[in-house]
């Protein structure tokens, strides 16, 4: 009986193969990295709108049970400028036991539990954890007794925003605020256009652009 061929076996794949499927990989990674990005920076995004619809609940209580008039933070606190001990990370809400305005207020009077994780935008920088919270509040409206004619355009908080070491508050005018040169703020940068949030005095949340 006549003997086949022995086929040789293949030992396995050529460099020029590894080349292209490596190439593919790239290519599919730089395709689906943004859409990714994206989709966190949403993430991010939602969860700061709801971080500050919780804050606009918790001033509702607050004016409920005070005769009207909104918290004011501006004094009220200390700064957040060392770690508590045992902590590495300043991405550890935990690691910053010191707290300072608007939070320290519902914090110390009892509305909300320490470090209840609403006072920190997902999309800020490390050191934007420095000052215990990410958001901004209107010592303007703090200084009022009653919501004001406007509620619906008048700034009562908003998100990534840094005016001073340690301090949470701005002085601005009840309602039509703008951005000053000398004022940081730190954008959702990944959405259609790149802007903030800001909680409104009558309670709603609204997207802002830059």
């Amino acid at each position: 009986m006549p003997k086949m061929p022995c086929l040789a076996k293949r030992a396995g794949f050529s460099l020029v193969e590894l080349l292209v499927v490596i190439m593919v990989i790239g290519v599919l990674v730089a395709m689906l990295l943004p859409a990714i990005q994206a989709a966190r920076e949403s993430a991010r995004f939602t969860a700061c709108t709801n971080n500050l619809r919780q804050v606009g609940l918790l001033t509702q209580v607050y004016r409920d049970v005070n005769d009207g008039h909104f918290p004011d933070g501006d004094i009220t606190g200390n700064f957040s400028f060392r770690m508590a001990p045992g902590m590495k990370s300043l991405s550890d809400r935990a690691a910053l036991p010191e707290t300072y305005g608007l939070q320290a207020v519902f914090e110390e009077e009892g509305f909300i539990e320490p470090r209840a994780g609403i006072w920190t935008c997902a999309s800020q920088t490390e050191d934007m954890l420095l000052y215990g919270n990410t958001y901004a509040f209107s010592v303007a409206a703090s200084l009022k007794k009653r919501i004001p004619p406007n509620p619906k355009t008048s700034i009562w908080v908003w998100d990534n925003f840094s005016l001073k070491p340690g301090l949470s508050g701005f002085r601005g005018p009840f309602s039509g605020y703008t951005i000053r040169s000398s004022e940081r703020v730190y954008p959702h940068g990944s959405l259609r256009s790149r802007g903030y949030n800001v909680l409104y005095q009558d309670g709603h949340v609204e997207y802002k652009s830059i």
